[in-house]
């Protein structure tokens, strides 16, 4: 009988270590290669590392020169791996002085982009012409955060396009003759109703109209994603950079269905730093997830390109 526990005792152990050596604990939320190399160790061999990497307990990252990645732990705080402290080995997770809602809903942002990373789109890069019918870019299939809405579709720069907005009712907005790709929904036309699903449509000439739905918070869910964005933000030490902390909240932005949201936040920090491989590989995720399969790509290899523009 002592056997038989000593055996089981003996399993449960293996099988807690393998769980905690499969549990993700960080993320590579930024990595710049400058003139050296990033490089990954999940296991025997060293490999070339990549941005919104999941890494586990006991990988370990190397860098080389003046390449430098950050890690941002799913138990609290970064890491900057540079020359000085390489290699870094990723310790299993530790509890740090934040509280439980904050690791969770750091965990959860990472967790999204750490999935969006596990099949890349292969679809063929096109440029759009006139006799394609326009693709709605945003609000696309996704829930809103209320405040301003700006409806975009990328299309050809020569044609005028008509836009319409259809409730469960029927139409309560078109605007017809619009250049460009993107218009911003008129303060004064007619408010749309939180927890209502409206359709977005485009159209030019004859085509048929292309559209995509969304809907727009009721206030009780919006405070509850605002509070989690608050403490989200207070749960980060003075000296996260503006991208990591981007990276995660767009990630819990996704994971709430708010995709155009998260897009959002990607796209501000890409203002700031648009030679960012991780800012890029999170925008490819985030229209993948939407179903723009030609902008993932794009996105995917702007973040490939960046890494490897002055790699050894």
């Amino acid at each position: 009988m002592a056997r038989v526990v000593a055996v089981l005792v003996l399993v449960l152990a293996a099988g807690v270590a393998a769980a905690q050596s499969t549990e993700t604990v960080g993320m590579i939320t930024e990595i710049k290669t400058g003139h050296g190399r990033v490089e990954l160790r999940s296991g025997s061999d060293w490999r070339r590392a990549g941005p919104l990497q999941a890494l586990r307990a006991g990988d370990a990252l190397r860098v080389t020169d003046d390449a430098v990645a950050v890690v941002m732990l799913s138990g609290g705080g970064t890491v900057k791996v540079q020359v000085a402290n390489s290699p870094y080995t990723v310790a299993a997770r530790a509890d740090d002085t934040r509280t439980q809602k904050a690791r969770t809903l750091v965990q959860a942002g990472l967790g999204f982009m750490a999935a969006g990373q596990r099949e890349a789109p292969t679809a063929v890069l096109s440029t759009r012409s006139a006799a394609k019918p326009p693709v709605v870019i945003a609000p696309r299939n996704t829930s809103l955060l209320p405040g301003p809405i700006a409806l975009e579709w990328a299309g050809s720069r020569f044609a005028r396009y008509t836009v319409r907005i259809v409730g469960p009712s029927g139409p309560v907005f078109e605007r017809r003759g619009v250049a460009g790709g993107r218009l911003d929904y008129p303060p004064d036309a007619t408010a749309l109703a939180p927890g209502t699903r409206y359709i977005i449509q485009v159209t030019s000439g004859e085509q048929t109209h292309q559209e995509a739905w969304f809907e727009i918070l009721d206030a009780e869910r919006a405070r509850t994603i605002a509070d989690d964005l608050a403490a989200l933000t207070q749960s980060f030490g003075s000296g996260t950079s503006r991208n990591s902390v981007a990276v995660v909240r767009a990630g819990r932005l996704a994971s709430n269905g708010l995709l155009n949201d998260a897009r959002r936040v990607v796209l501000d920090a890409l203002a700031s730093d648009p030679d960012e491989p991780a800012l890029h590989q999170a925008l490819g995720s985030l229209y993948q997830k939407s179903g723009l399969g030609e902008m993932a790509a794009e996105s995917f290899d702007e973040a490939q390109f960046l890494l490897t523009r002055n790699a050894k």
